[in-house]
């Protein structure tokens, strides 16, 4: 029988569907169809995706939840997502009022890329019932396997769908559940006056032409798009926070556009903060990559809490916080950069 779910963009129609295994994001809507002659289950889907997500007025979430570059550690983002009262030891969602962002990096690295996007795909569906939201954003190893599915950097994820019998098919073809999720996501996310975005680096154009083009490569489906592959791009960029003359210039950019700061991930080692969530620069950038994949330590990682939505409209450094994976908190206050000793860099 149908199942139906209103998002914020419309009406999506699902045919022949459990709750966990069909997504329904907020940032994009999925439109499956079926051929009435035949068993009823899926044939085809489109996935319309709006390229960023767009919330001036957070203020009707009780918090703002991010993670990102789990890297297929499954089982310590589960660990973080339960000390942070965002999922139950069942692995559903208690989130009540939270909107969760993951700023990009699900797959490759680690062993169980499959089972963090089928968690993602989960709680997508749950969290509308008590009023959160989840929203991913790509990252650069997304927009990498979407456009080529065998590039270098999948070998663990291609070792993973080789072990349960599956092709890169069930992660790229819009008519499965795990690539309509994928192709769903969109580049960035823009909360209040805060935007998070996986490399950090928001590129030198206005927000509506930033809007426009990620709008047009993501309907496009051109993940190979300069926009997202371009070394200096918002997926891609590496070491540009090490300049003050680019960052100043980036923070000024925000400004124009009526932002205050970036949240990012992408490098673990970003801001020389290594295995933790930093901010710098009177707090308008913070890094949330602790280095969870095996090749950066294996950390536990930490989720970063907004805990009054409100403030994030301000254009101001809002209370924000840290949760390790014991349940830990920790006020988070931004340091000078030029304090901070270097520390070598980690892929």
């Amino acid at each position: 029988m149908p199942w139906f779910s209103r998002t914020s963009l419309g009406l999506v129609t699902l045919a022949s569907a459990t709750l966990a295994s069909i997504p329904v994001s907020s940032c994009a809507a999925l439109h499956f169809y079926t051929d009435s002659s035949s068993s009823g289950a899926i044939k085809t889907a489109s996935v319309d995706n709006p390229g960023v997500f767009d919330l001036a007025d957070p203020s009707g979430f009780d918090r703002v939840v991010a993670i990102s570059d789990v890297h297929g550690m499954y089982e310590a983002a589960s660990q973080l997502l339960m000390a942070g009262h965002i999922i139950d030891a069942n692995g559903n969602w208690i989130g009540g009022k939270t909107l969760l962002i993951i700023v990009g990096d699900d797959i490759d690295k680690g062993p169980q890329s499959l089972e963090v996007i089928d968690m993602w795909m989960k709680l997508t569906q749950q969290a509308p019932a008590t009023g959160g939201e989840v929203v991913h954003t790509l990252g650069n190893h997304e927009t990498e396997f979407l456009a080529d599915p065998t590039n270098k950097k999948t070998k663990a994820l291609q070792a993973e769908l080789q072990q349960d019998g599956l092709t890169t098919d069930n992660l790229t073809d819009p008519t499965q559940p795990r690539g309509a999720f994928l192709r769903s996501e969109p580049v960035a996310a823009r909360v209040g006056r805060w935007l998070f975005v996986h490399a950090g680096l928001y590129p030198d154009m206005s927000w509506s032409s930033f809007k426009a083009e990620a709008t047009t490569v993501l309907d496009q489906g051109n993940y190979g798009d300069p926009f997202l592959s371009d070394p200096n791009s918002c997926m891609e960029a590496k070491d540009w926070w090490k300049d003050a003359a680019t960052r100043q210039d980036m923070e000024s950019r925000l400004a124009q556009n009526g932002m205050w700061g970036v949240v990012q991930g992408h490098q673990p080692d970003a801001y020389y903060m290594p295995g933790v969530c930093g901010s710098i620069d009177d707090g308008h950038l913070i890094k949330i990559d602790n280095g969870m994949a095996p090749d950066a330590g294996s950390h536990p990682g930490h989720l970063l809490v907004f805990p009054h939505p409100a403030q994030m409209m301000a254009m101001a450094f809002p209370q924000t916080l840290s949760i390790a994976n014991d349940g830990t908190v920790q006020a988070l206050q931004p340091v000078d950069f030029a304090s901070l000793p270097p520390v070598p860099s980690i892929p």
